[in-house]
């Protein structure tokens, strides 16, 4: 109950029109998608179109696009997601502010009674739940998410970078084993001047089975951080 309601007053908090610019695709190559607001059906794109903060775009197999703004290009390389709302700055309180929300949003919670029903439970049907099971594809849509995430990292938005990485994280908890987004999201705080946040991220990571090299890189990361 607690959890609800300081989701709830974080909510009110983050009532804030998004500051997102639209964006021009200027080329494409393979095949590039759109899907416009709430629709659900993803639609081509072609060199031309125009991207809204409300919309999400994707690039297929050996593709990519190419997309810009006011003083801003992006290069999208193949099998990415970008929320378009995402490519953009935030205040050092905002990004704060939504990261104490992901945390929250993070946090498992069952309440007395309460029944579990299995992840993949659709309980509309057996040809329904076969459909929306098959259209989903889960694990390739966060993978696609999390290299959208390292576009953002690329481009210096580190704080939507980090906010989308924990999201896809919590979304498709398979995926917390990935080295590279873990320590991108580390790297991502150090951009962003928060050291304590990043020396717990790195901390995290080490916890975690990783090779002699990693384990370098993140011990020497964490030993840096420290010495500041």
């Amino acid at each position: 109950m607690m959890k609800r309601i300081i989701t709830t007053v974080l909510l009110g908090l983050f009532a804030i029109p998004v500051l997102a610019n639209d964006f021009t695709v200027k080329t494409v190559r393979g095949t590039a998608e759109v899907r416009r607001g709430v629709n659900e059906e993803w639609k081509k794109l072609k060199a031309g179109d125009i991207l809204k903060p409300e919309d999400t775009m994707r690039t297929g197999k050996s593709a990519a696009a190419t997309i810009e703004s006011v003083n801003k290009t992006l290069s999208v390389p193949e099998l990415t997601m970008i929320d378009i709302s995402d490519v953009r700055n935030l205040t050092q309180e905002e990004f704060l502010l939504k990261l104490a929300m992901e945390n929250i949003l993070a946090v498992p919670e069952r309440e007395e009674n309460e029944t579990t029903l299995p992840s993949t439970t659709v309980l509309r049907g057996s040809n329904k739940e076969k459909e929306v099971l098959e259209d989903a594809r889960p694990l390739e849509v966060g993978t696609m998410q999390l290299q959208g995430a390292r576009v953002l990292f690329d481009n210096a938005f580190f704080g939507t970078s980090i906010l989308k990485t924990k999201e896809t994280f919590r979304t498709y908890p398979e995926l917390k084993l990935n080295y590279d987004a873990r320590i991108l999201t580390a790297q991502a705080f150090e951009k962003m001047h928060l050291t304590n946040e990043a020396v717990a991220e790195y901390a995290l990571l080490a916890k975690e089975t990783l090779t002699p090299a990693q384990q370098k890189v993140v011990q020497g990361s964490i030993g840096r951080l420290k010495r500041k």
